[in-house]
């Protein structure tokens, strides 16, 4: 059984993009463009992280990861990452 625990939080990061990311995760940027993502639920908190580059007119996926169930890259500047459901184990 999986819970919906898409909670979300938005923050400006590198060149003006908006990044709409889970609230269980970390997200550092920096001034060249480069912004890291990591998760730090319980069920994916040594996942690899997300590295992306942005630039004043682009973003590139540098590398993903498994926690996300996928990265939406608007005209309007925005990134949205969409983390995959929890798992709930029954036993």
């Amino acid at each position: 059984m999986s819970k919906d625990s898409q909670e979300t939080k938005t923050q400006t990061v590198a060149y003006g993009w908006q990044l709409i990311t889970p609230e269980n995760t970390i997200v550092t940027d920096n001034d060249q463009g480069y912004i890291v993502i990591m998760d730090n639920s319980d069920d994916f908190s040594n996942a690899p992280a997300i590295t992306l580059k942005v630039s004043e007119t682009e973003t590139t996926i540098q590398s993903s990861s498994y926690f996300e169930q996928g990265v939406s890259i608007t005209l309007d500047k925005n990134i949205i990452v969409k983390r995959r459901p929890d798992i709930e184990l029954e036993g």
